[in-house]
C-alpha cells in the first residue's frame, strides 16, 4: 500500500512561534469558558490549541504544517514528524482522539458537560504540555 499523500504547506521553521502563541491562548481561553461554564466553547477552543499547537511542532521539526482537508491529516503530519519517538506517537494518537471530539461537539445538538468538559482539558492539556515541552522558548 502506498503511503498516505498529504496536502502540506511549507512554513518556515521560525513560524512555529506565531502557531504556539495562538495554541497558548486557545488553551488560556478553554480554560476560561470551563470557569464560565461554556463548555460547548472550552472544547472547540481546546480542539484549535491542539491544533495550533501541532502545527507549531511540525513546523519547528520538518518545516511544514498540513492544509489537507481533514484535521486528522495533521495527526497523520504529527506521527511522520515526532513519530520516530515512543512518546510522538502516542500524542499523534493523542491529537487524533481530540480531533474526533471537534464533529460531535461543532455540528451535532447535544451540548457538552462540566464533567465533559473537565475531562476533555485533561486531555487537551497533557497535549499542551508534550508540544511546548517540544519547542524552545
Amino acid at each position: 500500500m502506498a503511503p498516505k499523500k498529504l496536502s502540506t504547506a511549507e512554513v518556515p521553521r521560525g513560524e512555529f512561534r506565531n502557531y504556539r502563541e495562538k495554541g497558548r491562548q486557545f488553551f488560556d481561553v478553554m480554560k476560561t469558558c470551563i470557569q464560565k461554564g461554556e463548555f460547548d466553547a472550552a472544547i472547540l477552543n481546546g480542539v484549535h490549541a491542539t491544533i495550533s499547537l501541532a502545527d507549531a511542532v511540525t513546523v519547528f521539526l520538518i518545516g511544514k504544517r498540513s492544509t489537507g482537508r481533514s484535521h486528522q491529516d495533521a495527526a497523520f503530519l504529527l506521527s511522520q514528524a515526532a513519530g520516530q519517538e515512543e512518546e510522538g506517537k502516542r500524542q499523534a494518537d493523542r491529537l487524533a482522539q481530540i480531533l474526533n471530539w471537534k464533529h460531535d461537539n461543532e455540528y451535532e445538538p447535544t451540548r457538552s458537560s462540566e464533567s465533559e468538559a473537565r475531562e476533555f482539558e485533561k486531555i487537551v492539556g497533557r497535549f499542551v504540555q508534550w508540544a511546548l515541552a517540544k519547542l524552545p522558548n
